[in-house]
């Protein structure tokens, strides 16, 4: 596919292909065409450029893709994380970042990206105001984000502790499976420890429960912050899957039982 150049945009087309952004903002465009004397209105440029497939949508208003002449055409690169970060492009200050599987495959530790990334808002205010292509849940980590793959990512302590704080928001506990115990493995107590101080006693008892086969160590340790207080519920009140006297936890969630996963550590 041939795409043509327009003259009067020939400087801006340059210096995006000098930097090669995956994103350009509108407030960039507008940047590039004071820069170069436009006396045409940004949104003008940005709607010629989209005419000619030099500026692809994203799904983010004022927010598009940049398709560079060497992939020979408008074509995405079809980044799965697109959506947010084009979000982020204009509110870099939001806090949110991947999780559940997206943050697996994110880590290396899950094979696929789901079809709909999964990103933890942490307010509720913030998780209506992310794409509709993005499947928000609530959820405010004690760690640090880590930036994988170009956007913020939840550490696997905070993955794992945002799993059982809202087992419910799980799309696939049997995708979750594939992953889980390698994610598992990636633990620290330090850091496990961090992200569940000032969390409920009902965090922690799921927490010991979804880890007791694959990190005995770890659950041992969760204990000692604090014995189960009462019933736990693991998914919604519905009929029990299983019932764990140690850790308190009526599952009606996991299509397995976690008690008779390998020790991974």
């Amino acid at each position: 596919m041939t795409r043509t150049i327009p003259p009067s945009m020939a400087g801006i087309l340059e210096e995006l292909e000098l930097e090669q952004p995956m994103l350009v903002t509108s407030e960039q465009l507008g940047q590039l065409v004071e820069r170069y004397g436009l006396h045409t209105p940004t949104r003008i440029v940005a709607a010629r450029l989209r005419e000619r497939g030099w500026l692809l949508p994203t799904g983010q208003r004022g927010v598009w893709e940049f398709a560079p002449a060497a992939v020979a055409g408008a074509y995405s690169r079809n980044d799965p994380v697109t959506p947010l970060r084009a979000f982020l492009a204009q509110k870099p200050a939001a806090r949110c970042a991947l999780t559940f599987q997206a943050a697996a495959w994110a880590h290396g530790i899950a094979d696929r990206a789901p079809t709909h990334i999964e990103v933890a808002a942490a307010t509720p205010e913030l998780a209506r105001q992310l794409p509709a292509s993005i499947a928000a849940s609530v959820f405010d980590p004690r760690l640090d984000f880590q930036h994988l793959r170009g956007v913020p990512v939840l550490a696997p302590e905070s993955l794992l502790v945002h799993m059982t704080a809202r087992p419910r928001a799980v799309r696939s506990w049997t995708s979750t499976l594939e992953w889980l115990p390698d994610l598992a493995a990636e633990l620290s107590w330090e850091q496990l420890s961090r992200e569940l101080a000032d969390r409920s006693a009902a965090i922690r008892a799921r927490t010991g429960y979804l880890i007791q086969g694959m990190r005995p160590d770890l659950a041992g340790a969760v204990r000692e912050l604090g014995p189960p207080h009462g019933k736990t519920w693991f998914g919604p009140r519905a009929p029990l899957r299983r019932h764990d006297n140690a850790w308190q936890v009526a599952d009606t969630s996991l299509p397995f039982d976690p008690r008779t996963l390998g020790a991974v550590a």
